[in-house]
């Protein structure tokens, strides 16, 4: 089949399920096969490192597989074949030079995060943003937040503006009878600064907040347009109760008291005034004058004489201004509400700024607004440039996760390569995008045909429509529940948000998947809604069933998984199983997390003790966990607490403890965090702990991190571990228990046996915070306002347009949740809820199944009972299709493929010892403790460093198009650091030896490059000798060795070269030359090997 020529951009909507990692590496493999050193001008860019892991490995496994020809390999193999029209031959040899240039050039296999990449930029752009090449990226911003915040509280004096707003802030939390310590809820409202909607308008928010008295006067005209909308009620309500008092009627006189007619004053007069006033009974009485009068009241004709001659045209014309007045007055509560913790956010901002300024620090948050604002719309050319290699091909996978400003930065790269006629790739579906929180927007991959405007015909989209995961009962009541589920969400949105609703509905149009004809009629669906009755309870049972149930029947714990929306409910599963059902493993993140080691625990406790000696709690746990250590088992209380005669607790409680640390204990408070851990290592024996040095390991990490972001102190460091360090988790893949996880770590993975409980999670979160833009004078005053979210709140506001917006927002994406959920499962589907109401996930659920096709659906077996009964008293079951208790065996053999053989792991021992710390002076150091030198030692010492420099250099460059990359990442790395020897003077140097034709053929794409790789033999001796040649270049007929040198000649240079020359030879390579090339003088000796000079 011949390649579409015409189309640059190829978008794939691929569903769940649907061979999309086979799509992405299929597509790369393509580009390699033609041009094998392709490779350097792809772009491959994912969400996770996980994800890019993953797909460097499928790449290269395939590539190898079809060199090889493997049979796993052979799909790849028949579609690349087919797409590109070439002879299986052809593909097999260019796909080992593709996996050949991908090993020994590594470094330039481009597929990274997204984050990576723009991290990439960055660095490569410090110049322009006014950064230096050395900076740190940052990846907690909510740290250091909480820094600035604490800065900011510190510096407080009686003539701040700062103190005064706090004080404002503190006199209306009081006022509403909350809290008056609001340094918390400043903290947690001033995480807002790292929102993509408050970066987008801070420029707009600083101007604003920076004029002289705006919030005083901004303040001023919102209680005075509040104040006049309280006023127009209070007197209607005032003329309601004057006109009863003058004809002397009571509430009680009119039909059905205050809660018929009346109670629509009576709401009024209590400020309530949104539309909950308006009752069947108060709507009656607009249309007739006979809904206010009782028929049994003796002065009922007083009654209607009275609506007829004033109440009826009072309430008809209050009810046609209370909307608006209603408006106004709530419009003003929810601006102001949040204005005294606005004010404080470009304080807060500005503070984080300063503390990362003064740390050489970058928040990873503002890459992307930084990158942005400097690229522009149109300098595509520019960041090119910047990105140190041509991009000539873009995959951008999990786009339904991309973020506006992201895509903003992207389109520019993508316009720029799709202008020069080369294949771009976007894979994504919007079914899937789960990650609004980060800013993910769903809406650019659902429209995203529209973003290239007059260039769309330049796209493709093809959908991925077969799902090879999961069996066919699966896949068949996925596309029916989630048509069905769809369908009911467009029909409940469409009235008040036609515009939106119709968008969702395109979202989820053609979401039916193709069943593969291998498939059988195989695979279970069971939904158990759970009516009030102990359904917390009867939740955990009913997965205690599934998982018992479908062990007895042979399927090992380790193909069962169980999905939460969040961490809470893993924890509830965890305690419920931990103590009913002790012998069923759980497998989950908490496991792996450092603070569930007993090593890690032990150091930690001693650092505890340490910090505070007088305290007897963390020498008490010190102790029952040191015992662990030693014993195997925990001390008891009796042991732990009973002291002996005219013994004192403390005196008792180090009895346990190694004696070192207790008559050293002063000792180790002088000693640096770093040595002092390994101190405790040792002395506490934690190498007898096993299976543990993987958290050791991980622990040193974090703690190496910590001393070189901040100061070596314990108090700190233990600080910092309470915060954030005790829940870093180590890796771990090998899994036997049941896992348990949430719905957002679950993406991309799938579970032959899949449990979801409490799937019945509410729709919208109460307590959150929503950024608007007014659009209404004068609240567009204040271009962005954060709202209390909820529909009580907005709806009938200026910022209703927003709630609406917001909460299609919120069906989209617990929808997306469900169909993530849903579609993990492969084999088996339990599914257990509550039957809730309207505002929960398992509403839509039971409006499905009590939809009527389910009855029609007769090709698999269906139980379907209780729907239509008592939501507090019944259940529903509903079962689709058959158990599947396949378990699908591992191939005993070993596989072909060198890239898929089983990792075998190792055991890591973690040791102790001392060793003498080496001085290592900086040449800036010498330079300065030397003071004046003779002027012919330092022409030799810079030689000397010129010389070094060069050597690495040239070990990082593979063709001539690398040199401008290399040197950019020696001044980053510090290596070129002076005006002596600057990026702009060794790129001229380099150039001009480059003018020599032999140099130039060295440093072309033809060879295959061997950059100073270790050549091992044994000599004489016995012993294993290394070689290390400086640069090896073959071209499949011809091999050159290299050696660079940057002195005179001397005649062991010679000899170096031909050992070389025979060790390669020895390998069984032939027609080898070898060369000295003398770098500064640019002079090239040919050496001639041992065979040759004879």
């Amino acid at each position: 089949m011949a390649i579409e020529k015409t189309k640059t951009l190829t978008i794939y909507k691929a569903s769940a399920g649907s061979g999309k990692t086979f799509t992405l590496a299929k597509e790369y493999m393509k580009l390699v096969i033609q041009n094998p050193l392709s490779y350097r001008n792809i772009l491959a860019v994912t969400f996770t490192n996980k994800a890019t892991e993953e797909m460097k490995m499928r790449i290269l496994s395939q590539l190898y597989g079809i060199w090889k020809g493997l049979p796993d390999s052979q799909d790849y193999m028949d579609q690349i074949i087919e797409e590109l029209d070439l002879s299986p031959a052809i593909v097999s040899r260019q796909a080992g030079k593709a996996l050949e240039l991908l090993v020994h050039n590594y470094n330039h296999f481009r597929v990274e995060t997204i984050d990576t990449f723009f991290q990439n930029v960055l660095r490569n752009l410090a110049r322009e943003l006014d950064l230096t090449a050395n900076l740190r990226i940052e990846l907690n911003d909510y740290q250091v937040e909480d820094m600035a915040v604490d800065e900011l509280i510190e510096n407080l004096d009686a003539s701040s503006l700062l103190l005064r707003w706090i004080m404002d802030y503190i006199e209306a939390n009081i006022k509403e009878d909350k809290s008056w310590n609001v340094i918390g809820q400043i903290k947690k409202f001033g995480c807002n600064i790292f929102k993509e909607c408050y970066k987008e308008h801070s420029n707009k928010l600083t101007a604003t907040f920076s004029q002289k008295d705006f919030f005083t006067d901004f303040s001023a005209k919102m209680r005075e347009i509040g104040q006049r909308a309280d006023d127009a009620i209070k007197q209607v309500v005032a003329t309601f109760e004057d006109y009863l008092e003058e004809n002397s009627l009571d509430i009680s006189d009119f039909s059905y008291g205050a809660s018929g007619v009346c109670s629509y004053f009576l709401k009024l007069k209590n400020g309530i005034f949104d539309n909950s006033v308006l009752t069947k009974r108060v709507l009656a009485g607009m249309e007739s004058s006979d809904a206010w009068v009782k028929k049994s009241s003796p002065r009922k004709l007083i009654v209607k004489d009275a609506v007829d001659e004033m109440l009826f045209a009072l309430l008809r014309d209050t009810e046609a201004m209370r909307p608006k007045l209603f408006q106004l007055s709530q419009s003003v509560k929810l601006t102001m509400r949040h204005i005294n913790q606005l004010r404080l956010l470009n304080s807060i901002d500005e503070k984080v700024k300063e503390l990362n300024k003064d740390a050489n620090r970058f928040l990873l948050s503002d890459t992307q607004n930084l990158l942005h604002s400097l690229i522009g719309e149109s300098d595509s050319p520019f960041i090119f440039e910047k990105i140190g290699t041509q991009l000539e091909h873009i995959m951008i996978d999990e786009f339904q996760d991309t973020s506006t400003i992201q895509w903003q930065n992207f389109k520019v790269l993508l316009e720029e390569t799709m202008s020069e006629g080369k294949s771009n790739l976007i894979v994504g579906d919007v079914k899937q995008s789960i990650y609004r929180w980060r800013d993910g927007d769903w809406r650019l991959l659902n429209n995203i045909v529209d973003e290239f405007g007059e260039k769309k015909d330049q796209l493709s989209v093809k959908p991925l429509e077969t799902n090879y995961r999961s069996d066919k009962n699966i896949i068949e009541f996925n596309n029916l529940f989630f048509r069905k589920a769809a369908d009911i969400e467009y029909e409940e949105l469409k009235e008040q948000n036609p515009e939106e609703a119709e968008e969702m509905k395109n979202a989820y149009t053609g979401l039916e998947q193709n069943v593969p004809g291998n498939k059988t009629d195989s695979g279970l669906v069971s939904i158990q809604l759970l009516s009030d009755d102990d359904f917390q309870n009867r939740t955990l049972e009913a997965i205690a069933d599934h998982i018992n149930t479908l062990h007895m029947q042979g399927i090992p714990y380790g193909r069962m998984a169980v999905l939460t929306r969040n961490n809470a409910s893993i924890q509830q599963i965890a305690d419920y199983f931990a103590v009913n059902y002790p012998n069923i493993e759980l497998v989950s993140d908490e496991a792996f997390r450092l603070d569930s080691s007993l090593s890690v625990k032990v150091v930690i406790e001693a650092l505890a003790l340490l910090v505070h000696p007088e305290d007897i709690l963390p020498r008490a746990t010190l102790v029952k966990l040191y015992r662990k250590v030693i014993d195997g088992d925990a001390v008891n209380d009796t042991e732990l607490y009973v002291c002996g005669k005219g013994e004192d607790s403390v005196e008792h409680l180090d009895r346990f403890l190694p004696q070192e640390f207790i008559t050293d204990f002063s000792k180790f408070l002088t000693m640096p965090l770093f040595d002092l851990v390994e101190k405790i290592y040792s002395l506490f024996s934690l190498n007898k702990v096993q299976h543990e040095n993987a958290y050791i390991c991980a622990f040193y990490d974090e703690l190496n991190s910590f001393i070189t972001d901040y100061s070596s102190d314990v108090s700190t460091f233990l600080e910092e571990w309470d915060k954030t360090l005790h829940s870093k988790t180590i890796q771990s893949d090998d899994v036997h228990g049941v896992r348990i996880l949430s719905i957002h770590k679950s993406k991309g993975l799938e579970f032959s046996n899949l449990i979801i409980p409490f799937c019945d999670w509410k729709m919208e979160k109460a307590n959150t915070t929503l950024w608007c833009e007014p659009e209404e004078e004068p609240f567009n005053e204040l271009p962005l306002v954060p709202v209390d979210f909820s529909s009580k709140n907005m709806m009938g506001t200026i910022y209703e347009k927003d709630y609406l917006h917001e909460h299609l927002q919120n069906v989209v994406d617990n929808m997306n949740l469900l169909y993530v959920a849903f579609t993990r499962a492969s084999q088996n589907l339990f599914v257990i809820a509550h039957r809730g109401n309207a505002t929960t996930r398992s509403d839509i659920i039971e409006q499905v199944l009590s939809d009527g096709e389910w009855e029609r659906v007769r090709t698999v077996p269906i139980k379907l009972e209780g729907i239509a009964s008592e939501k507090k008293t019944e259940d529903i079951l509903f079962e689709y299709g058959t158990l599947d208790l396949t378990v699908m065996k591992i191939d005993e053999k070993v596989s072909d493929n060198v890239f898929e053989k089983p990792v075998i792991p190792s055991d890591v021992s973690v040791s102790n010892y001392s060793s003498k710390v080496i001085f290592r002076q900086s040449n800036k150091s010498r330079e300065f403790i030397d003071g004046d030198e003779d002027e012919t030692l330092a022409r030799q010492r810079n030689y000397i460093q010129l010389g070094n420099v060069l050597h690495n250099l040239f070990s990082s460059i593979h063709t001539s198009d690398d040199i401008e990359g290399a040197l950019k990442q020696l001044e980053l790395e510090g290596i070129i650091y002076d005006k002596t020897l600057t990026k702009e003077k060794l790129s001229i140097m380099l150039r001009k030896r480059l003018e020599n034709s032999k140099v130039a053929d060295w440093f072309s794409p033809r060879w295959t490059l061997f950059n100073e790789c270790s050549v091992l033999f044994v000599n004489e001796d016995g012993k294993v000798v290394e070689q290390r040649p400086d640069r090896v270049m073959y071209d499949g007929h011809e091999m050159i060795v290299v050696d660079f040198k940057f002195g005179r000649f001397r005649d062991e240079y010679k000899t170096q070269v031909r050992n070389y020359m025979a060790l390669l030879r020895n390998m069984g390579y032939q027609n080898i030359k070898g060369y000295l090339w003398f770098v500064y003088k640019n002079e090239i000796i040919e050496v001639k090997g041992d065979k040759e000079q004879k």
